[in-house]
This record gives C-alpha cells, sequence and structure tokens, in this order.
C-alpha cells in the first residue's frame, strides 16, 4: 500500500550528542562494555569534552551507597603534657559542610578510664563497628543500639609456645548468607631472632626482613569462635581497606605489582584484581617508583585508588568498574599540585569531598568544584573518616 502524503518519515538513528548524553551517565562498568557497540564509543575515554561530562556526572549522580549513612571521624589526639597522654574520639559529621557534629560515647569494654580503641579503616557493616585496642583484644558495638560484643583471643595467639606475634587486621564485615559478622586477621609467632628486632616498621616486615609463617584466621560472631583459614592469600597491604557488600579490599604487591585482593566473607574465597601501579609513567615518568604510595577509598558507591608520590601534592585517582577485570580500572582525575600543608588522604565523602590530613589540621578537597575547605576544630593529629549507615543489629 502506497504511503500517504502526510506520514512522515522516523530515523531509528539516535543524534550522537543525544547518545553521548546518555552514556556519560552509565556506570564505568557499563561504559567500558558498551564500546563493543561500535567503534567511536570505545574511544570514549580518550575524548576530553566527553570525559568532563563523565566526571561531573559520576560524582554528582546520587548513589544509593550514601542512603541514610553519616560520616564518622575519629581523632586520636597526643597529649604529651597531660593525662592520659593520648585521648581518644568519635564524632559524627554532617550537613553540606560538615560543621555540625555529634559526639559518640565509646563503650568501655575494658573497665577502663580513658578506653583507647580504634576503628578497624575497613568501615561499619551493618550497622556495626568493629574496634580494637592492639590486634587481640577486639569489639563489636552498635552505636544505634549500643550493642556490644567482646571478641575472645585467637585459637593462634593462645597455642604454645606463646611466643610473640606480629599480627595485621585485613577486614570486617557481614557474611549476608548466615546472618553474621566476621573479622579476618594474620599473624606470625616470631623466633628469637625476630624479638631482637621488634622495633621494625611493618614495611620492614613487608619487606621480609624477618622470618615467618603466616597463619590466616578468621572470627565468627555468631559461634563467638575463631578458625583457622587454609588460604594462600596475599597478606602484605599497602593501603587502606574496604569493606562492600559482603567482601573484604585491600592493597597488596607481588614482584614490583600490585593487586587488589578481594575476600569473600560468606565462601571463603580470595580473587585479585591487577591494579596499574607496576611502573612509573602511570602517574609521572620523572618519579622513583619505590615511593608511590596509595590509599583504597569508596568515591561514589565505587571503589577507588588515591596514587601519590611522597614529595609530591599531586594525586592520582583511579575507579575500578567492575571486579576482578583489571582493564576496568580507569584514571578519572589528576588532583594538584596542591599547597604543601596537603600530606596525605585519610578518607573520602559522598559527594566528591577527598580529606586530607595537613599541615596544622585537616582539609577537604571537592572534586566537583576544585575548591578547598578547612575542617574546623579538629587538631593536628592522626584521623579517620569512615560512613556509618544505622541498620542492622549484632545477632547471635
Amino acid at each position: 500500500m502506497a504511503k500517504s502524503l502526510g506520514e512522515k518519515k522516523v530515523s531509528n538513528l539516535v543524534p550522537e550528542d543525544l547518545a553521548l548524553l546518555v552514556l556519560s551517565k552509565l556506570p564505568i562498568k557499563s561504559l567500558k562494555r558498551s564500546g563493543c557497540v561500535k567503534k567511536s564509543w570505545s574511544l570514549l575515554f580518550e575524548n576530553p569534552s566527553f570525559m568532563t561530562m563523565f566526571r561531573n556526572n559520576f560524582i554528582s549522580i546520587p548513589h544509593s551507597y550514601y542512603d541514610d549513612t553519616t560520616i564518622i571521624l575519629q581523632e586520636v589526639v597526643h597529649r604529651p603534657l597531660q593525662t592520659p597522654r593520648v585521648k581518644f574520639y568519635f564524632h559524627s559529621l554532617s550537613s553540606k559542610r560538615f560543621e555540625n557534629r555529634l559526639k559518640f560515647h565509646l563503650p568501655n569494654p575494658f573497665q577502663e578510664e580513658d578506653p583507647n580503641l580504634y576503628i578497624v579503616e575497613s568501615g561499619a557493616a551493618n550497622g556495626t563497628l568493629c574496634l580494637h585496642r592492639g590486634f587481640d583484644e577486639l569489639v563489636l558495638w552498635n552505636p544505634s543500639t549500643d550493642e556490644l560484643n567482646v571478641v575472645p583471643s585467637g585459637s593462634m595467639v593462645s597455642m604454645p609456645p606463646y611466643r610473640e606475634s606480629f599480627i595485621k587486621l585485613h577486614g570486617f564485615g557481614y557474611d549476608h548468607a548466615r546472618d553474621d559478622y566476621k573479622i579476618i586477621r594474620y599473624f606470625f609467632p616470631l623466633d628469637d631472632h625476630d624479638l631482637l628486632h621488634l622495633n621494625l616498621s611493618e614495611e620492614d616486615v613487608q619487606r621480609d626482613e624477618i622470618s615467618y609463617a603466616s597463619v590466616w584466621e578468621i572470627y565468627s560472631l555468631r559461634c563467638n569462635t575463631w578458625k583457622e583459614l587454609h588460604v594462600d592469600m596475599p597478606s602484605h597491604c599497602y593501603s587502606g581497606l574496604l569493606y562492600t557488600n559482603g567482601i573484604c579490599h585491600w592493597l597488596s604487591k607481588s614482584n614490583a605489582e600490585y593487586y587488589l585482593v578481594s575476600f569473600d566473607l560468606s565462601n571463603h574465597v580470595f580473587f585479585t584484581t591487577f591494579a596499574p601501579l607496576a611502573t612509573p609513567r602511570y602517574i609521572d615518568p620523572n618519579l622513583d617508583f619505590k615511593d608511590l604510595r596509595t590509599r583504597l577509598v569508596m568515591l561514589n558507591g565505587s571503589i577507588a585508588l588515591i596514587s601519590w608520590y611522597g614529595d609530591t601534592t599531586t594525586f592520582h585517582i583511579s575507579v575500578l568498574g567492575e571486579l576482578g577485570v583489571s582493564e576496568s580500572w580507569t584514571k578519572l582525575f589528576i588532583i594538584g599540585p596542591l599547597s604543601d600543608l596537603f600530606m596525605y588522604p585519610i578518607g573520602a565523602g559522598s559527594n566528591g569531598d577527598i580529606f586530607f590530613k595537613a599541615g596544622d589540621g585537616k582539609l577537604v578537597f571537592d572534586l566537583r568544584t576544585q575548591m578547598i575547605e578547612e575542617l574546623d576544630g579538629v587538631e593536628e593529629t592522626y584521623s579517620r573518616i569512615i560512613f556509618y549507615k544505622k541498620n542492622g543489629g549484632i545477632n547471635h
């Protein structure tokens, strides 16, 4: 049948500018996969104007990861002329520029006048924090309900011949399959030669300057016991710890190559994702690779790796699109060079904010506006930033 003269021809083609607008709002994982649709889309990461649009959307589009969350700032203040000489503070930060603060009243599980407790840096899991004093005195605490559980000593720690041990916490999280909270760590006993070198730093240990046979352990709150993990898992940790959706993450290194190690708390298996930090050219070919420093953070719901060199104030931020897929790492942001006041990042916020330790306090860099603000009222001290979501409880 002949077409009527008034019938308009409808095109199936989407205008390129509209297609790019849609693509700029996709997650990195989806955008990477869209490259197989047409050649021009596979080259989008080399398109400066598109990447500017993509970065803006990546930071500004709200992510469900941050629903009902608040930021917790831990401060450890050293006061050499006072008693106690070290004071621990926990604050929740809210409002647009974090000026509203609520002080947490820490639990006192060891019945001391001033309990010194650090937050395990992997963060909160299902409303619960893991606190530690040393690495064999651990507490699970839900600030919303004030539920508290003291974790017993590990089986390997109490096993003869009772030698000194080097213990490293590698994560705390929630096992959704078993409705259970778990902690993973490794430790190794020190022999008589090692005892003469107990003042070695963690970096010395990671360079294998002492001999050891490491053992992995995992704690289950539901069973209230530790058990040995029979896994040949990389134990060296070169950045902050992360917990996401039942998986604990840390950055490790082998033969001058970096890997993200991810341990699944439900099935007790791990896998690695190569991180593109194997050569100095990843950041600057003129810098010494040995001075490379890193920190893992959550950036708008995605695993991100901040990289910098110790004597610089330029920070590179790469985001992982898909666990286990090395090619999905994408360098999205370069910050700096910044003022010499910036020392190193201590965490990230929900709106593109990167928190830094500074020479005289804490600074916040806004990735969207490129503006710098000072976090008022924070002393020159050790600090840590984590996210806390008020849900769940400590179940047995």
